[in-house]
């Protein structure tokens, strides 16, 4: 439940700068997108995480299935902004390639963070489970 909050808020953080740049934000603060794709990859990452551990609890690999599951967003966020041609570059050109490739690694940046945090916390809790506690007197 922890990781939906969490992605909750980080996605409202990257709605509010998405409607922001939308607004003109992005024109004047170009490096504000890379900021939304980093932020929404760390976003959908702990919705997958989430997601994951409520329909397969003991997964192995999950930072894994993060990375593809931001990845697939990602992908499928790029595919929206062709059909509705919103990208900021005319499609198909040098720019929009080099802008699509920058926002998928954003994303897959986020969604590495994710997956380093998730390894974090499991090694943190093998630390634990394995620390020899003195006796109770």
């Amino acid at each position: 439940m922890r990781s939906y909050i969490l992605a909750l808020v980080i996605l409202g953080i990257v709605y509010f700068i998405h409607i922001s740049g939308i607004s003109g934000w992005y024109v004047w603060y170009p490096w504000l997108d890379i900021v939304a794709h980093g932020l929404a990859g760390i976003g959908i990452g702990f919705f997958v995480l989430g997601l994951m551990r409520s329909l397969i609890p003991k997964i192995k690999r999950p930072g894994l299935y993060v990375i593809l599951g931001v990845l697939a967003f990602g992908l499928a966020w790029e595919l929206f902004e062709i059909f509705y041609d919103i990208a900021k570059y005319p499609l198909w050109t040098r720019l929009y390639f080099l802008d699509t490739a920058k926002d998928l690694f954003m994303d897959l940046v986020g969604g590495s963070l994710v997956a380093w945090f998730l390894s974090f916390l499991r090694s943190a809790d093998w630390q634990r489970e394995s620390r020899v506690l003195p006796p109770i007197s």
